[in-house]
């Protein structure tokens, strides 16, 4: 009865002992890992002190990985993640003639950075222009939605599912032709990608980039201001302000217009100093280096200086001439005009002529 009861009780402890070894991988669900990540897969035992792991994939292709084993758990990792560890695996561990195993899988994706945004410069008012947008570094690339926004309306939208499969991160793209107005400057462009893999779970799956729109145009309504007026004397100083708005900044050129050639006029803080030649149309032109030019008009009168003639000197040179003649002769003339009063009677007419 003793050996009867023994038996039992060893076989009770066997079967105790047996149902107490267990095995588990972690993380317990299928994994979502980034290509280029780092990845660790534990496959841990209970209820046995020195269990053997042995790891393997489905259809026994090639790991991936390196596996490590630590007492009662054993750690595949794969660093760098990469298509290749795109599998179900198997963790099989034994504890005498105990065998047990358990299987997780591992779905791989790429989806590491923000949209870029390329636009071809400079971007000028009603011309052609072309923005685009690029995903770099996608897997699986069929399941990418992109789209191309401003200020929030969708300009060109894609998908990508069209194109098939591949076994390889790619490069995606979406490109826009469009011709900017005035309304644009300063608009957003926005472009929002999409990984939208419902049976993953993996965060982010919605990136997007925003870049204000720089678009040039050229000088607008270039106006003058001339002082003190367009009618003005020889060597007179003239100030012609001018007013002109564009993007991006412009310089403004005073210009003399003349049928057979265009002269640059000289000028310091928008003042010149004008002469008779420069009667005429003047121009000033508002540029930048990325558009056409702007320019407005103005007519300008400048009235000759005339010269008078000095009368003051020749007439003082012609009197002190005469001033050396005149002495003498008055001298004589009073002269003879007292002697002939000592004589009674005197006549100019029959005075006898001076000698000079």
């Amino acid at each position: 009865m003793g050996r009867i009861i023994s038996s039992v009780t060893v076989l009770l402890l066997g079967f105790v002992t047996s149902k107490a070894f267990d095995i588990k991988i972690t993380p317990d669900y299928n994994v979502p890992a980034q290509i280029g990540d780092k990845l660790e897969l534990t496959c841990s035992t209970t209820g046995c002190e020195s269990p053997s792991f042995s790891w393997r994939t489905q259809m026994d292709n090639p790991l991936g990985g390196s596996v490590t084993n630590v007492g009662s758990s054993s750690i595949l990792t794969m660093d760098p993640v990469g298509i290749e560890n795109e599998h179900e695996y198997l963790c099989s561990a034994c504890c005498g003639s105990q065998k047990e195993e358990r299987s997780i899988r591992v779905d791989v994706y790429s989806f590491p950075s923000d949209p870029v945004i390329e636009i071809s410069t400079p971007l000028n008012v009603g011309e052609k222009a072309n923005i685009t947008c690029m995903v770099p570094k996608v897997y699986p690339s069929e399941r990418l939605t992109m789209q191309l926004k401003k200020d929030g309306s969708v300009l060109s939208m894609k998908e990508f599912f069209g194109e098939g499969s591949t076994v390889t991160t790619e490069t995606k793209s979406l490109p826009l032709t469009f011709i900017p107005t005035f309304e644009d400057i300063g608009k957003a462009i926005t472009c929002v990608a999409e990984l939208p893999i419902d049976e993953m779970e993996f965060e982010p799956k919605k990136r997007q980039t925003s870049q204000r729109l720089s678009v040039n145009f050229p000088p607008q309504n270039t106006t003058e201001l001339i002082s003190p007026s367009d009618n003005v004397d020889e060597g007179e100083n003239i100030t012609i302000m001018s007013t002109t708005y564009s993007n991006s900044p412009p310089q403004t050129v005073p210009q003399k217009i003349h049928p057979s050639n265009t002269t640059i006029l000289s000028s310091q803080n928008d003042t010149s100093t004008v002469s008779k030649n420069d009667t005429g149309i003047h121009h000033e032109t508002g540029n930048n280096n990325e558009t056409r030019n702007n320019t407005d008009g103005i007519e300008i009168t400048v009235v000759e200086m005339v010269k008078e003639t000095d009368f003051v000197i020749p007439v003082i040179v012609v009197l002190s001439c005469l001033s050396t003649v005149a002495t003498p002769a008055l001298a004589i003339l009073v002269y003879r005009s007292r002697k002939a009063k000592i004589n009674g009677s005197y006549s100019p007419v029959n005075a006898p002529k001076p000698n000079v």
